[in-house]
């Protein structure tokens, strides 16, 4: 009987999920934008589950279905697409930077032009810069502080399936010992574990900042479980990277609101090997080779350190705007690797000292929004949000030292729609004249924020 109804629910859940985004592109056309990227934000991290309604029609263009919906809402409404803010404008000049790059790499590499979405890297640009359009359409669509609320909580109830299912993963398995065995990327699909961590690690930064900033004890309580549960699927994901991540977002958060945080992060720094579990300790001690826990020198370490060496090889012969986006894949450079496991060192080669300098431009000016609406809200909300999203970009910032977490929607799209979230807010400050600070937004009889210009 069990058995039946575990099949039976098996074959429900794909239906349900093909029906409700055809229901949700409808409202969102005719109704409110907001209600298709409520059921995008709760499906972006469910790779796995968004895998099985790919048989059906249009089922593999999910995202960009429910983005049309908004985007068609938008306009049926008369509302724009894009809010005024001088961040939107840098995101088109990048994203037309790209595009030119993926011709130059086209030449470079002999692939066919990047004409259309059925050349694999006309459609990974694609996919990349359909971040920048999701924040842009929240930021529009999403009008009210409630609403924000809403999506975040919905981030949240996602959060948990992604952490209730790779709990049930890890539960047959050991984890007293550190195994690549166990090691599973759960419901991200081909992010990979390292992807898994990264993705729980940008999340548990930003909803950590939520929880040092709000005193209500009911959303303290709500955070603080789903806090727990990404930590838990962090720590036995067994990826230094994503640890690493996490102890940057905690450092961050310390800094700038909340001490504790810092002596928390000092304390794991020196006394892991007491604090975490055995596994985990042998984990990070494979890093440096030391016989801690009992455990040995991982290769990969050294991997890493050869595609490094042999990608700024490359750079140094492509200086100036690199070899092509999305390209270094298709090199065959370091055995079967078709990654740099740096992003930074990816960004060189395949977009030169150009490509870095608008991408390091680009973090900045992230970073500024969540300052911008940090500094000047006088909202407790709004204010907690730009510090969470600051939390949020340096976690992001230092993952992507150690492999690509930048490209991957199902890894960072929480990323981008908190993103439209602040955009909203620093909107709604420059409506109201809701701010403690005005000096830091600039002439707010303008459509331009100052700092966010920067």
């Amino acid at each position: 009987m069990l058995v039946h109804l575990h099949f039976g629910a098996e074959g429900l859940l794909p239906w349900t999920l093909y029906i409700g985004m055809w229901l949700a592109f409808a409202a969102s056309v005719v109704w409110r934008p907001a209600v298709g990227l409520y059921l995008l934000a709760f499906a972006l991290p469910l790779q796995t589950g968004r895998y099985k309604i790919h048989d059906f029609f249009l089922g593999s263009q999910f995202v960009d279905l429910l983005l049309l919906g908004a985007v068609l809402g938008l306009l049926f409404k008369g509302q724009p697409l894009s809010p005024r803010l001088p961040l939107n404008r840098y995101l088109l000049l990048f994203a037309v930077f790209l595009y030119f790059s993926l011709w130059e790499g086209s030449y470079f590499v002999g692939s066919p032009l990047p004409l259309w979405i059925t050349d694999a890297r006309f459609s990974g640009w694609k996919n990349y810069v359909e971040m920048f359009l999701l924040a842009s359409v929240v930021a529009c669509a999403v009008k009210e502080k409630r609403q924000v609320q809403f999506l975040i909580v919905t981030m949240c109830l996602s959060a948990l399936v992604v952490n209730r299912n790779y709990y049930s993963l890890l539960s047959g398995r050991d984890l007293t010992v550190f195994s690549e065995d166990v090691r599973d990327a759960g419901l991200l699909g081909y992010a990979g574990v390292n992807g898994l961590a990264a993705f729980e690690a940008m999340l548990c930064s930003f909803l950590l900042g939520l929880f040092v900033s709000t005193k209500r004890l009911l959303p303290k309580i709500g955070l603080a479980f789903v806090i727990a549960s990404g930590i838990y699927c962090l720590l036995f994901s067994f990826s230094r990277g994503g640890y690493i991540g996490f102890l940057v977002g905690m450092i961050a958060l310390g800094l700038l609101k909340s001490r504790k945080l810092l002596v928390i992060a000092l304390l794991l720094m020196v006394g892991w090997q007491l604090i975490l579990p055995l596994s985990v300790q042998q984990r990070i001690a494979m890093t440096t080779g030391t016989p801690a826990a009992g455990a040995q020198f991982d290769s990969s370490s050294e991997e890493r350190l050869t595609l490094w060496r042999d990608a700024l090889e490359l750079f140094e012969r492509n200086p100036v705007t690199g070899t092509g986006f999305n390209t270094y894949k298709l090199l065959n450079r370091v055995g079967s690797f078709r990654d740099t496991h740096n992003y930074y060192v990816k960004v060189l080669v395949e977009t030169g000292l150009v490509g870095m300098v608008l991408f390091m431009i680009l973090l900045y000016r992230l970073l500024g929004v969540g300052r911008a609406l940090r500094a000047g809200a006088n909202d407790p909300f709004w204010s907690g949000l730009g510090l969470a999203f600051v939390a949020l970009i340096a976690c992001a910032a230092a993952l992507n030292l150690f492999g690509d977490r930048w490209d991957y929607q199902q890894v960072d799209g929480y990323l981008w729609i908190i993103l439209g979230c602040s955009m909203r807010g620093l909107i709604i400050m420059r409506e109201t004249q809701d701010i403690t600070a005005p000096e830091l937004l600039g002439d707010l009889k303008t459509d331009e924020l100052a700092l966010v210009a920067y």
